[in-house]
């Protein structure tokens, strides 16, 4: 079976990290987030299909070089076609049930589970859905006995018909990827799934954590939601507060590190204090304390820096 992965935004949001490294392969503890969201598909999945605009060149060059568990096949976009219009291109290599992921989600949804209910449901196609408290601020849907019957977008609040919104992944039958019309920017949510909403469309809502990583604060939170049950007990150069995750290339000297925080491969430490920051590759710094923010790679920081780090490979903060 294979997984489409739409990874073709320019993450606008996210600069000026993405300047220089694609969204997709911005690490989410210490994994890139396309490569992490392949290594946890199912076993079923044997395939991986990357729909590319942005960043092609990256792309292509990383998974050259590495095995990730699947087969990985990258298919270009000449220019932006929106998540309908990617999927489409990508139907040369789809062979029947197929899976789809926006790639900057991050959840803690059972593909399996999600999986079995669509094959039992003989679906068309199956949405995941997300619970929140105030749907005013999105597009929600019409959700009884299984079935998506319509969508509503950003409903006035006393007015929506659920607090279910689309969750950015999805099990399709090639029925609804021949619906886009080819070589076409369409938008999957808006202009196709209206159309089956109520023939044959079911929803799978789900709990636990369900994060859109494309901000700078999502993004925090996306990296220390992955830690998990993989963060660093102890170092010899630091002391740990809480749930911390250290390359073990990472350099640390008479530094406090925690709680939430993730230092990536090649960083030099030392006399330094790192909480709710995330510091990326081959950074170098001595003498500061970092907090809410991100460390692009091969920044150079030293006493006093905290907060001021600009530069095309730096820091976001906020």
């Amino acid at each position: 079976m294979e997984a489409i992965i739409l990874v073709g935004g320019l993450g606008t949001r996210l600069r000026p990290l993405t300047h220089t490294i694609p969204k997709p392969l911005l690490p989410l503890a210490n994994i890139p987030m396309v490569e992490r969201m392949i290594r946890n598909l199912p076993e079923v999945f044997d395939t991986a299909i990357l729909a590319v605009n942005y960043g092609l060149k990256d792309m292509k060059k990383y998974f050259e070089e590495r095995d990730v568990g699947k087969k990985v096949i990258i298919v270009p976009e000449d220019k932006p076609l929106g998540t309908g219009g990617a999927m489409r291109n990508c139907i040369d290599h789809v062979t029947g049930t197929t899976a789809v992921f926006n790639g900057d989600v991050v959840s803690s949804i059972d593909l399996n589970k999600m999986l079995e209910q669509h094959t039992k449901t003989k679906a068309k196609g199956t949405l995941a859905l997300w619970e929140v408290n105030d749907p005013s601020r999105f597009g929600v849907v019409e959700y009884k006995n299984g079935e998506i019957l319509q969508f509503q977008e950003k409903p006035e609040r006393g007015t929506e018909l659920s607090n279910l919104i689309n969750a950015g992944t999805y099990l399709l039958e090639p029925e609804i990827l021949e619906m886009i019309p080819p070589n076409q920017k369409i938008s999957i949510e808006r202009d196709i799934y209206p159309k089956v909403a109520g023939k044959g469309l079911h929803g799978f809502p789900f709990e636990g954590h369900f994060i859109d990583s494309g901000t700078p604060e999502s993004y925090l939170e996306a990296n220390f939601k992955s830690i998990g049950n993989n963060g660093t007990a102890a170092h010899t150069g630091a002391s740990i507060r809480g749930s911390v995750l250290i390359h073990k290339n990472a350099r640390l000297e008479h530094c406090i590190i925690g709680p939430n925080a993730i230092i990536g491969p090649n960083v030099n430490l030392e006399k330094c204090v790192i909480r709710n920051s995330v510091i990326l590759s081959d950074v170098k710094g001595h003498g500061s304390v970092i907090e809410n923010s991100i460390i692009g790679p091969e920044i150079k920081f030293k006493e006093d820096s905290k907060r001021s780090l600009i530069s095309p490979k730096g820091q976001i903060t906020f």
